[in-house]
């Protein structure tokens, strides 16, 4: 990461400047908040395709909740929040009961979300002036240190504590690396599945209502192609497809790296799709790294 961030600070003009910066620090922040939830989902041996769709459907409930309804802005966010537990629950529920594949549910609502946010919206953007508290605690700055990154900091402190030194925790480590070896010792691993997809359905609520906080409008196109970043930013910081290993650490390290790339890269005169193809090919080098380095293991 800090190779990157070098090399882009060195080839471009405005790398550094606080023309691109914000823009970074945007990206970074909530790519890394979402990704605390994915990180848990994928050492599950789960994962959710929905995240960047979901993002989009929860940018427009808030802009209807706080300029068509008229509701205060914290209340707004919060029931936006409770909204998207409610879809990572629900998604979570589809996944269990049906006993489907997380892949095929979350596909599923990764299309329908995104066109329920086209017809909540009637396909307009939403804004608002960006006046009181709730603007400053989301899209400002405190000791010119962006609440974004306060925002995913604290996520990720909490992210990682959670994952490392709580009971559930161990739990997921177990479920992820032996589904019937946790079951047998007593481990609810439903539960535990369930607990991991309502979080990060939470944590996609929270990032939509900073999104809207820093850009005081609500577009249904908002979060088309997050979930790539999201999902990239959690393999590339070293979490296995396969279940049972991860680290908040890896992750915010996989963060800072996939929006260094795409940030540099667009800097650079390519598009935004030229940056998501070399983030392609880079989570593939590092899954092909990673289960090599996993087949030498087990021959050893």
């Amino acid at each position: 990461g800090g190779i990157l961030f070098l090399f882009f600070a060195l080839t471009t003009d405005t790398f550094l400047t606080e023309f691109h910066l914000p823009n970074m620090v945007r990206n970074v922040s909530l790519i890394g908040i979402v990704a605390v939830g994915m990180t848990y989902l994928l050492i599950l041996g789960e994962i959710d395709l929905s995240v960047g769709s979901v993002m989009g459907f929860l940018v427009i409930m808030f802009g209807v909740l706080a300029t068509r309804v008229g509701l205060d802005p914290w209340l707004a966010a919060l029931l936006v929040i409770l909204l998207g537990i409610a879809t990572g629950t629900f998604a979570g529920l589809i996944r269990i009961l049906l006993n489907i594949p997380s892949f095929i549910v979350t596909l599923a609502m990764l299309t329908a979300y995104r066109s329920l946010a086209l017809i909540v919206s009637n396909e307009r953007p939403m804004s608002m002036s960006a006046e009181g508290p709730f603007f400053q605690f989301t899209g400002g700055a405190i000791y010119h240190i962006p609440w974004l990154i306060v925002w995913m900091l604290v996520v990720m402190a909490i992210g990682g504590i959670v994952l490392k030194y709580t009971r559930y925790g161990s739990h997921v480590y177990a479920t992820g690396g032996n589904l019937q070896a946790a079951r047998d010792s007593g481990i609810n691993t439903n539960r535990v599945k369930l607990i991991a997809f309502a979080t990060t359905g939470g944590l996609v609520g929270l990032a939509s209502v900073l999104l809207f906080g820093y850009l005081h409008v609500a577009e249904s196109t908002s979060g088309t192609g997050f979930e790539f970043r999201v999902i990239g930013a959690v393999i590339v910081g070293g979490t296995a497809l396969t279940g049972g290993l991860g680290t908040i650490t890896g992750t915010f390290i996989g963060t800072l790296i996939i929006a260094i790339i795409t940030g540099g890269m667009v800097l650079l005169g390519f598009s935004q799709g030229a940056a998501d193809i070399s983030t392609g090919f880079l989570i593939i080098a590092v899954g092909t790294i990673d289960l090599l380095l996993r087949r030498a293991a087990a021959r050893e």
